[in-house]
């Protein structure tokens, strides 16, 4: 009865069997030649007198895994005649019972050892081209060239604007919708889509990071392990994107880039600057605020938009309406003024996370116990046992402090930004060089929670600036 950690006792007590004794070699390969596993020699000798050295009856064994058990031919062989030496016995792993006296049981068992050993030869063969940052097989990668090694300039730099564009607030739909009116194809010919670019973004070969198994390969130190090929982003705009991403998983994206759980992803890029953003100030009958977010409507000759409150049957009130691109310039100079104060104050904008005590007394407890195995003070199978837990624990710290230091850096680049640039680029229209719109509304979001526009009073009026009410973000 053998297996990695444990036996399965759960399926031993299903089929009304009962443990007597465990076998594990937690610590040795099974697929290695030279390898003595003791606890196998000794489950070999109780199949075959039918007792434990103590005396206990032995009348069956049970597995989680046959490749736990054996990985070379030889060593099933000699499972299968030590366990046969006697009629009567019974076998089972996770799937169930398994007749083992049966005649083709030999062969199949075989055809599993062979499989089993080439996946463990794969497993390696792929660890360590990760560990050496060597590039593996496959198709080649949009941004590279053949060799998977050399940058395709024209692709690797709509995948550089992408990311950073990404990171700036703009939508992912918006970028895709962009590079397929010019025709930009994967590398199987297909039209980009929302959820392939933002695969193709979330990747470390972007930044020049091995991985393996969805994970960044680490080296000994904890410090990811830098491939061969030329890198598109730097690790900073990486971590930055994919903190975007880990952020969204599971859920949906609302208007205004807003993590909701419940209504359906809204994959428009915005025609209007303020839409979710203005909310209706008219004093209701019982002193509060309407709040109704306020909706757009064309004037009748088309050339000018309006900010209204709709009206009562639709959970408006009906009280507030105003001229839109009056609105728009007054918020986006007090955007853009928010920006050049913020430019002027400093750059400098520490990260949020406070984890590293805790991340140093984890890598502090995972050293003691390679000690403690080394210096013999802990055995092999304590070791793995409480090292898995530590390992988990080291990792989710790591990724924690990638996300906030990303954050952190992606908010001291938003912080020293050109605004002049910006500024230029944001009254221009996006065909001429411009901002997308969801850039904008992104800058917007960060300088404000809402703008409450007050009633101007009956009839035609002057637009009074003073009704605009911002609701600010605390820097």
């Amino acid at each position: 009865m053998q297996d990695q950690h444990r036996v399965n006792r759960e399926t031993a007590s299903r089929l009304g069997w009962t443990v007597v004794h465990e076998f594990t070699d937690n610590d040795k390969s099974a697929a290695k030649m030279g390898v003595v596993r003791d606890d196998f020699e000794a489950m070999l000798r109780a199949l075959m007198t039918g007792k434990l050295p103590d005396g206990t009856p032995v009348r069956g064994v049970v597995v989680l895994a046959n490749d736990r058990l054996a990985r070379r031919p030889g060593d099933y062989e000699r499972f299968v005649e030590a366990f046969t030496y006697n009629d009567g016995f019974v076998f089972a792993d996770a799937k169930g019972p398994a007749n083992l006296y049966s005649e083709d049981v030999e062969s199949m068992g075989l055809f599993g050892v062979v499989i089993s050993k080439m996946e463990v030869r794969m497993r390696n063969s792929h660890r360590a081209r990760a560990v050496s940052g060597k590039v593996v097989g496959g198709p080649c990668p949009f941004g590279w060239k053949g060799d998977r090694i050399t940058l395709e300039p024209d692709e690797a730099a709509l995948l550089r604007q992408a990311a950073r564009e990404f990171i700036g607030g703009r939508s992912l739909y918006s970028i895709v919708m962009e590079w397929q009116e010019k025709d930009v194809r994967t590398p199987r010919g297909n039209y980009w889509q929302t959820r392939t670019l933002r695969t193709a973004l979330a990747k470390p070969r972007m930044c020049g990071f091995r991985e393996l198994d969805g994970e960044v390969v680490r080296d000994e130190s904890g410090n990811p392990i830098v491939g061969e090929w030329a890198p598109i982003l730097t690790p900073e705009e990486w971590y930055a994107v994919r903190a975007i991403v880990d952020a969204r998983k599971g859920r949906n994206v609302k208007r205004g880039g807003v993590l909701g759980d419940v209504l359906p992803d809204d994959y428009r890029e915005h025609r209007y600057l303020l839409t979710d953003i203005l909310r209706c100030g008219r004093v209701k009958a019982d002193g509060t605020l309407c709040n109704t977010p306020l909706r757009i409507r064309r004037t009748p000759d088309k050339q000018r938009h309006i900010y209204y409150c709709p009206d009562k049957s639709v959970g408006g009130c009906g009280g507030v309406a105003r001229r839109g691109d009056k609105v728009d310039e007054f918020v986006s100079e007090a955007v853009l003024a928010k920006l050049e104060e913020r430019q002027m104050r400093s750059s400098e904008v520490p990260s949020l996370w406070s984890g590293d005590e805790e991340l140093k007394q984890a890598l502090e407890e995972r050293n003691e116990l390679a000690r403690g195995l080394a210096t013999g003070r802990m055995t092999s199978e304590t070791f793995f046992i409480a090292i898995a837990p530590l390992e988990e624990r080291i990792a989710r710290l790591r990724s924690e402090k990638s996300r906030a230091d990303a954050a952190a850096d992606s908010q001291r680049k938003r912080a020293v930004t050109d605004i002049e640039d910006v500024r230029r680029r944001w009254y221009l229209e996006e065909k001429d060089g411009g901002l997308p719109m969801s850039t904008k509304r992104t800058y917007v979001r960060e300088v404000f929670h809402a703008v409450i526009v007050h009633p101007a009073g009956k009839g035609r009026t002057a637009f009074n600036p003073d009704l605009l009410e911002p609701v600010w973000r605390a820097d």
